[in-house]
């Protein structure tokens, strides 16, 4: 079994008083999505930086873990990076 490491950028943006998410944006590498995450911190209401490790056959994640934040994360957001 091979693993595979994405990385992640997981911008939010407000909705009728909400927090929702965003398009992600994918990037190549961690220095890429740290990088990058850092710039769009600047101008979005808040984002997450993210690093998942899956495995390559199953796409089963067996790692995710959040880089950076910038701004404004949804509680929900982070209760449900906790549990995996």
């Amino acid at each position: 079994m091979a693993s595979v490491e994405t990385f992640f950028i997981q911008p939010f943006k407000t909705h009728r008083k909400r927090l929702i998410p965003g398009q992600r944006v994918l990037a190549k590498t961690k220095h890429h999505a740290l990088r990058d995450g850092e710039r769009l911190g600047r101008t979005a209401e808040g984002l997450a930086v993210i690093h998942v490790t899956a495995d390559d056959e199953t796409g089963e994640v067996s790692a995710l873990e959040v880089l950076a934040r910038h701004g404004e994360i949804p509680e929900a957001f982070e209760e449900e990076i906790r549990a995996l």
